[in-house]
């Protein structure tokens, strides 16, 4: 019974240091998803102040979706129509961002990407 004892004071010993060590929990991963939604929340910004007055996107509309507990997102949709499939899903991390659907394969994809790798990396303006 003797030769336990040290067993034991060395196993609550570990118990006791592991639970001091950092942790990369949760903790992390709220902060990557609350800058990936502050990202989106300037590229919805700048989206709405410069693509919804120019001709090139006036049969667009955007909708963001920030609020969610999974992948925080913009939908470019057609105007008017809410219900309708996106044309354009946009998703950011903390300071990239990339838009996938089927605006990627027109014209406009060139400047769609241009315009969010901007936004998303501070910049303002059209």
């Amino acid at each position: 019974m003797k030769s336990i004892w040290p067993a034991l004071a060395l196993v609550a010993t570990g118990f006791a240091l592991s639970a001091c060590a950092p942790s990369s929990g949760p903790g992390a991963g709220l902060d990557g998803h609350a800058a990936s939604i502050s990202t989106l929340q300037r590229i919805n910004t700048q989206a709405h102040a410069c693509w919804l007055k120019d001709s090139d996107f006036k049969e667009y509309g955007i909708i963001p979706e920030l609020d969610t507990t999974s992948t925080p997102r913009l939908l470019v949709i057609p105007r008017g129509k809410p219900q309708s499939l996106p044309k354009a899903v946009i998703v950011a991390s903390a300071s990239d961002a990339q838009f996938y659907g089927p605006l990627s394969s027109t014209p406009l994809a060139s400047r769609i990407n241009g315009d969010i790798s901007r936004w998303a990396s501070g910049a303002v303006g059209c």
